[in-house]
């Protein structure tokens, strides 16, 4: 028994020894020196100082791993923890891996390195790796939007391996929410193989989800392939053009198929079989499917040959043939795309295709001649095309016909966007222009044309990979050419300087001549459009804005009227070039200006033009210098609200013209008032719900006097027999008397009549100069008329007397009646001076100008003391058109009366 004490006391001697000497001769700079003479040449372990024991474990604070040939920290953990009592199970707090400093690891993948699963299986203790926080760091170059949850929150994973099992779970968190969750394990199998099996789910946004399942067998050499196999993915995002999908990849023994399907069409998208082994991998007839309405317009044949190199990995040779079909309302257009001895490195890769054909698409065509290297290295891959290639495009729609060409000689696509000299033809036809022919010639520079779901987005802060100091994703670009303006009849003629740069095109200069007009009476020399402020269109945010400005020398009417210097400037801003507002304000000279508002959406243009009062005499340059008329006073104002779409022109407004005043050659108006609602649809003017007033207070023509001129204007300019122009009311103060006319149409379909009442003869006669004779006293006359294309102009109108007339013949044709013989001097005495109790007569005018009189009259002569009744009956004829012209202010007063009609 005290043998066995001092047995027991001698070795717990030595176990405490042997303890206190550990700290010694195992601390961590020993372990790291021993653990570095094992390690791959240029690789450095460093731990911490000393070790931490406690009552649960040995901790080591702190554990890096550095390469001496990239010269950087490749990776890191801290607080790491053997257990005491479970010494299979290692546990670190934070474990982070260098991502930027992995990549300046040399590689040689040259020759194939075998990596025998079985030994490395065997080399492995049973136990457990927890690892509470994994992290990627210096990893910007993958920051894929998709992944990018994965990359900047911490992973969470245990590993155990066991004799006959290895398990990994993993998972991610964001804000306490499980976001990634990996399950897997790995098993050998009886026949020396190993079966990978597992699932995966990913849910970095709501609404958004990946799930992954896979199951395959590994070889103990790991590279060669798995005999066996099946990976299946579905994924469900709303953003993308398959919101809800499924892939799934199935391979046995040296066969293989690759399969997808948009499970919200229940529609296929891929069946493309695959064939491998040692030398090759092949895809023979391998279908793809692109359904984009509903119609499955796009299919794609596949042939596709990776050769082995008899000796390593690489380089690799590859086949390819591509056939593409496509389907739209223009028929079914094919399109080859094919490449051979193309070549794959561990870093580059190199294929050189060509592409013929046509692929269709509803109304366009996209015709294609390419010629093009895809190549470069994996991380940044380019596609070169050689000069000579083309892409173009046709569009038929409606009125609209649209041809595209983009030369793309010399053009490099790569991971970034585009770079080179980019030009874009458009050639075509559309309502508003003909004969287009417009060309944008420029350069890119890393340009992506708004295409982010293909192109990456380049961080600003780096600089770029062959033009520094420039704006990534810019395409700045002159544009020239011409088209002809249909509405206007004329060409017009285009320069301007723009660019494409992230999500907005901006136009900063825009120069633009029209020829000359002569369209709808109205002559202009040409019509200058230019920018006065840059039109910039943000298409991401829906806004678009800018400043234009439209002039001219000036614009004539066919009558002889102009505006001077007419001058429109508008701004815009709005959504898009279909959805925007414009406000602007026209003046010509002193005219203006006419506040101009309206929206442009779903094709019209809805809005409003508003006119200020101002003074009637900018309205000058509208009479013809020849008529010598002048505008001496008054004030003119408006408004209107119109709608321009495919259907025309449509306005209702209305003008107001106040105590206007306007000289003539030989006269003058005043008192002019107007008040002009009106409606105006493509090229016609109608007043019809409320007519056109116009008065005037005194008109001077001549010596011929009217006062107090009205009436009312209806119907349609220019007239038909169904649209007729109508003259209304029309009435006036003349010669002490009035003038009325009740009704009269444009063109003149029933007879119309002047009513004249309580006329003075003595004012008419005196207006004419008429000395032969005096007539004192006023007449009352209805005169049907027609204006034109008829058998009389005055026919069977009335005159009757309205009071007491007294006729004297004058001294010098009372000579002349009496020379006649004795039978005229006697009846010459009886009339010389007549009171008229009655008179009645009847008038015809025909179109040549004769008149016909035939009247009866009764009276007396107050000379004669007896004062017998006499009672005549009196015929008389006239050219009236001859007495007019006699009359000095007659030609001008048609003339007047013309243009007043007219307008």
């Amino acid at each position: 028994m005290i043998m066995w004490k001092k047995v027991c006391l001698l070795f717990a001697l030595l176990l405490a020894g042997f303890a206190l000497s550990v700290s010694h001769w195992l601390t961590p700079v020993s372990v790291a020196q021993w653990t570095n003479r094992f390690l791959a040449p240029n690789f450095k372990i460093t731990l911490s100082s000393s070790w931490h024991w406690r009552a649960s474990g040995m901790e080591l604070p702190h554990l890096s791993v550095y390469s001496e040939v990239a010269q950087c920290h490749l990776a890191e953990a801290d607080n790491l923890k053997l257990h005491w009592w479970n010494l299979h199970r290692l546990s670190a707090e934070n474990l982070s891996l260098d991502y930027a400093c992995l990549e300046k690891l040399p590689s040689d993948d040259e020759s194939k390195t075998v990596v025998n699963l079985t030994a490395l299986w065997g080399w492995l203790p049973e136990g457990e790796l927890d690892i509470e926080s994994f992290q990627l760091r210096n990893a910007e170059a993958l920051s894929v939007p998709a992944v990018q949850p994965l990359l900047i929150n911490p992973l969470q994973l245990t590993l155990k391996f066991l004799s006959n099992k290895a398990t990994l779970a993993a998972q991610v968190k964001q804000q306490s929410a499980v976001i990634f969750r990996l399950d897997s394990e790995l098993q050998p199998l009886s026949d020396g193989a190993y079966l990978l099996s597992g699932n995966a789910a990913y849910q970095p946004e709501s609404g958004q989800s990946y799930l992954l399942e896979f199951n395959t067998s590994l070889n103990q050499n790991l590279l060669t392939p798995p005999t066996m196999g099946e990976f299946t993915g579905h994924w469900n995002v709303p953003d993308f053009s398959v919101q809800e999908g499924e892939l799934k990849a199935q391979w046995k023994a040296q066969e293989g198929i690759i399969s997808a399907t948009n499970l919200t069409a229940n529609k296929p998208l891929l069946d493309v079989p695959v064939h491998f082994s040692a030398e090759r991998l092949e895809i023979k007839k391998g279908l793809a499917y692109w359904d984009f309405d509903g119609d499955q317009p796009l299919k794609a044949f596949v042939d596709l040959t990776l050769n082995m190199p008899k000796e390593g990995w690489f380089p690799m040779t590859s086949d390819v043939d591509i056939l593409l079909q496509s389907f739209g309302k223009l028929g079914k257009g094919e399109m080859v795309i094919s490449g051979k001895k193309g070549e794959i490195r561990p870093d580059r890769i190199y294929v050189p295709l060509k592409g013929r054909g046509d692929l269709r698409y509803g109304n366009t065509v996209a015709y294609t001649n390419l010629t093009f290297n895809a190549g470069g290295n994996f991380e940044d891959p380019l596609i070169h095309f050689h000069p000579g290639s083309i892409f173009k495009m046709d569009n038929e729609f409606d009125e609209t016909k649209l041809h595209v060409r983009l030369p793309l000689n010399d053009i490099l696509v790569g991971r970034f966007g585009l770079e080179g000299r980019l030009q874009a033809l458009l050639q075509g036809s559309t309502p508003q222009f003909d004969s287009i022919d417009l060309k944008l010639d420029g350069q890119a520079r890393e340009f992506i044309a708004g295409l982010k779901t293909i192109f990456s987005i380049r961080d600003k802060r780096q600089k770029l990979r062959r033009i520094e100091n420039i704006v990534l994703n810019r395409w700045d670009w002159n544009v020239q050419g011409g088209a002809v303006w249909k509405a206007l009849k004329t060409p017009l003629q285009v320069k301007g300087v723009g660019f494409w740069e992230g999500d907005h095109i901006e136009l900063n200069m825009l120069h633009a001549n029209s020829g000359k007009v002569n369209t709808a009476g109205v002559k202009i020399p040409k019509i200058e459009l230019e920018l006065k402020d840059r039109l910039r269109w943000d298409y991401t945010e829906n806004h678009l804005r800018g400043l234009m400005q439209a002039r001219a020398e000036w614009v004539e009417f066919d009558y002889g009227g102009r505006f001077i210097r007419p001058v429109f400037g508008v701004g815009v801003d709005g959504k898009s070039i279909s959805d925007f507002n414009l406000a602007g304000d026209l003046k010509a000279g002193a005219l203006g200006p006419l506040d101009v508002r309206a929206h442009y959406g779903d094709k019209k243009m809805v809005g409003s033009i508003a006119w200020n009062e101002q003074s009637a005499r900018v309205f000058q340059p509208l009479f013809p210098n020849a008529w010598e008329w002048r505008i001496h006073q008054g004030t003119i104002k408006g408004a209107t609200d119109f709608i321009i779409d495919e259907n025309g022109v449509l306005m209702n407004g209305n003008l107001n013209v106040r105590n206007g005043e306007i000289s003539l050659p030989d006269g003058e108006i005043n008192g002019i008032q107007i008040r002009f609602p009106f409606r105006y649809h493509n090229y016609q003017l109608s007043a019809n719900n409320k007519p056109i007033q116009v008065s005037m207070r005194s008109i001077r023509l001549g010596a011929l006097l009217i006062d107090d001129a009205k009436m009312a204007v209806q119907g349609y300019y220019p007239y038909s027999r169904a649209k007729p122009f109508k003259l209304r009311n029309i009435s006036l103060h003349a010669f002490d008397g009035t003038a009325e006319i009740p009704s009269l149409n444009f063109p003149q379909t029933q007879i119309s009549e002047v009513k004249l009442h309580g006329i003075d003869m003595d004012k008419v006669l005196g207006m004419a100069d008429y000395h032969h004779l005096t007539l004192k006293g006023r007449i009352n006359a209805t005169l049907p008329f027609w204006l034109y294309d008829h058998a009389c102009v005055i026919c069977n109108g009335t005159i009757e007397q309205a009071e007491t007339l007294h006729l004297k013949l004058g001294n010098e044709l009372v000579a002349g009646l009496k020379s006649g013989g004795w039978t005229e001097s006697i009846l010459v005495d009886v009339v010389r001076e007549m009171n008229l109790e009655s008179l009645n007569a009847s008038v015809n005018l025909a179109p040549n100008g004769v008149m016909n009189l035939k009247s009866q009259i009764t009276g007396y002569n107050p000379q004669k003391k007896n004062r017998n009744p006499i009672t005549l009956n009196y015929n008389h004829q006239e050219n009236m058109y001859e007495l007019w012209q006699m009359i000095d202010y007659g030609s001008q007063f048609e003339q007047n009366l013309e243009y007043q009609l007219n307008q």
